[in-house]
Order: structure tokens, then sequence, then C-alpha cells
């Protein structure tokens, strides 16, 4: 029987242990898609109709002399995609429908991710970063420094899980790292071409095991080398204070400050803003994969023990676009610029 948007919200309402809050602004959203036009059914949504639905949301927020109507076509398709991604997940449809991409609008409450332009930029200015004092590695420290984005940007880890900045930290060892397809866990059924990675969460000491993507995978590969030994930590690079080095690294990149939200005064970047930018980008891609990867405190009994989120958190990992420059590394391009083929600074230290 075909599921109208107004149904498969009630049915997510059923779900989902949802604030008062947050259902007023979902049961807005409905009461704007039956205003639009309300007759067509989930099973029958594609691009062009949510397209559509955003563009009148948009126009009908002009009219009403909205201050920032792209602000709200976004919230809309937030909304709607949330719905129609759980449908997908419990098999009300069989395939979810493509969304067109947000409406540009004015950030009213300042911006607390960095864009994926800044995060090529970040990755790109690592080839940039000075060799440490006392600094023996083989590698420049630079290329410790593109993984570790590349993992925050795929697992929202804590930075005391990158480095172990505190004695009590864990950091990630060569033993955490499994290039096998098959899971060292009995929790995880799947099975992953590219290997998996096992950390724990410092905040809550709880351990995950994730998949590696290629992506991932081709980063851990460039860092490992011969007579490695299994308790060595696989990150170098750091010190006791890694924020004072990333806002070097933001410097390097050109990066303008963030704006605070109760003061509106400029505060500089910390690696916890790239967890944070996890969370964007996997809600952005698969709403509420972020719950899972991140290892959020959620709410209710039945999602926190018998809801099995492994296999959303799966295809999240798998399936998640990409910054550019992180992909450079997978076509071959370590050390030479991917455009102008031009060879970094680091590479050319390490020739000399």
């Amino acid at each position: 029987m075909p599921t109208t948007f107004k149904n498969a919200v009630n049915k997510y309402f059923r779900a989902r242990n949802l604030k008062p809050g947050t259902r007023g602004e979902y049961l807005t959203t409905v009461a704007k898609w039956q205003k639009w036009n309300g007759g067509v059914t989930i099973e029958r949504l594609d691009k062009s109709t949510i397209r559509d639905f955003l563009s009148w949301v948009y126009d009908n927020a002009v009219e009403q002399g909205g201050s920032n109507p792209g602000r709200t076509a976004n919230k809309a398709r937030t909304h709607l995609r949330a719905v129609v991604s759980w449908a997908w997940e419990n098999d009300l449809i069989e395939v979810p429908p493509r969304f067109p991409n947000p409406v540009p609008h004015r950030e009213v409450a300042g911006r607390h991710y960095l864009t994926k332009s800044e995060i090529n930029a970040l990755y790109f200015a690592t080839h940039q970063m000075t060799r440490p004092k006392g600094w023996r590695e083989p590698m420049p420290v630079g290329r410790h420094w593109r993984v570790a984005l590349v993992l925050f940007f795929n697992y929202g880890l804590d930075s005391g899980t990158v480095w172990g900045t505190r004695p009590f930290h864990e950091p990630i060892r060569w033993r955490h790292v499994c290039w096998q397809h098959s899971a060292p866990t009995r929790e995880m059924k799947e099975k992953s071409r590219w290997g998996w990675l096992l950390y724990r969460r410092i905040k809550t000491g709880k351990t995950f095991c994730r998949p590696m993507n290629r992506v991932v995978h081709a980063h851990l590969k460039s860092l490992y080398r011969e007579g490695i030994h299994q308790d060595d930590p696989v990150f170098l690079g750091s010190t006791s204070r890694p924020n004072v080095r990333f806002r070097k690294l933001c410097a390097l990149a050109e990066i303008s400050a963030k704006t605070d939200v109760d003061s509106g005064e400029q505060q500089p970047w910390v690696l916890k803003d790239l967890r944070k930018t996890a969370a964007t980008y996997y809600d952005e891609h698969m709403p509420e994969s972020s719950i899972e990867i991140l290892g959020h405190t959620v709410g209710g009994i039945t999602y926190r023990h018998y809801a099995h989120r492994a296999p959303l958190a799966f295809k999240a990992i798998m399936t998640i676009p990409q910054p550019s420059a992180f992909r450079s590394l997978v076509r071959g391009f370590e050390n030479n610029c991917p455009c102008c083929r031009r060879e970094f600074n680091d590479a050319l230290q390490a020739s000399d």
C-alpha cells in the first residue's frame, strides 16, 4: 500500500524518541508538504519532485517575508531526507531517491564545521609543516597529519585516541589495524575488502570496530613500513598540546577563524571541530548515522539495547563522499600536486 509522507512521519515518530520541539518542526514540514502537493507518496519520490517542493518552500518563505528562506528550505530538506532514509532502512521503499544540493543560506548561529574546500586546504598545507625538533623518522611529519585528517573525517576520533596526549589515553597502535576482510570481533558480521580499524573512545571508554574504506586503507598503508612493532603507535608528530600545532596548520592553510555563537567573537579552530565536521557530513550523507559512528549517547531502551545499528554505520563509512584531496593518494599523487604535478616541499626535503 502506498505510504504518504504524513503516515511515514507518524511511523518515524513511533520509531524515534524525538523531543517535542523536534516533532513540532517535522509537523511544520508535513503541513508545508500537504499545502504544496500532499498526494505524492514516498515510493514515487524522485529528485525533480523534491527539488520542486524545496523551491516552493523557498518561494513561500520569501512571500511571507522570511529573513533566511534558504535556511527554511534546507531544514525541510533535512526532515524529508531523514524520513526517507529511515523508510529505506526499514524496507518501506526499495531505492532512496537522490536529493538536490542544499540551498545557499545565511549562517545564523555561526559555523562550527569545516567545509570540504577548507579540509582540502588543510590536507595540502601539511606538506608545508616543518620538521619538529628531534624528528628522526624517515617520513615527513606532514604525512602523519594527512592520515590523521583522513581518520578524523571518517570516524570523528578524539585527539587523544589518535596521539595519546595524556598518560591515561590509549592511542591507536598497529595491533588495532586489521588488514583482513573479516572483522576481528564477533559483533560485526559484514566483510570489508579494505580491512578494519579498532579504537577506544576517550570519554566513554567504549571500544569500536569500524571498517576501512579505500581512502582510509591507502593512507594507513602509507605509514606502514618494514620492521614496525605491533605495539608501536600509528601516529607520530604531535605534542602534549596538539591544538597548538593544529592552529599553525590552519594558518598555513589560510583558514579564517570561526565565529562564537554567543559572543560573536572570532575563535581559532581546534581538533574537536573535526569531530563536529564528521558529524555534519555523515548526517548530510546518511541521516542519523553519526549517532552510531561517533558513539553519541541516545535515549530510548529499544534504541540502546535492541536496535542493531552496525549495518547503518558500515554502509555510511563505505559510501561517504570524500574530499577531493583525500583521493590524491589513491590516484598516486602523494608527493606531487594533483593538478600541476609540482613536487611538494616535504618531498624535496626528503630527496635532499
